[in-house]
């Protein structure tokens, strides 16, 4: 994995299942499901923005706050 984490912006479908534990299969469930995390395509690939995904994880986890 690139080592400059924290200057990017987007990641791949492999690079989400290691930082945040979701599956790649499940990410294209999600995709043909159309729900789950957002995504952008870029040409063949799909790229995942690292806000967006800190976004929805923070809204759909319950804080004791």
């Amino acid at each position: 994995m690139n080592n400059n984490l924290d200057k990017r912006k987007f990641l791949n479908e492999k690079e989400v299942e290691e930082i945040y534990g979701i599956k790649a299969n499940t990410l294209r469930r999600q995709r043909w499901g159309d729900y789950g995390l957002p995504f952008h395509k870029l040409g063949s690939k799909v790229l995942y923005s690292i806000d967006d995904i800190d976004k929805k994880l923070r809204r759909i986890t319950p804080t004791n706050a």
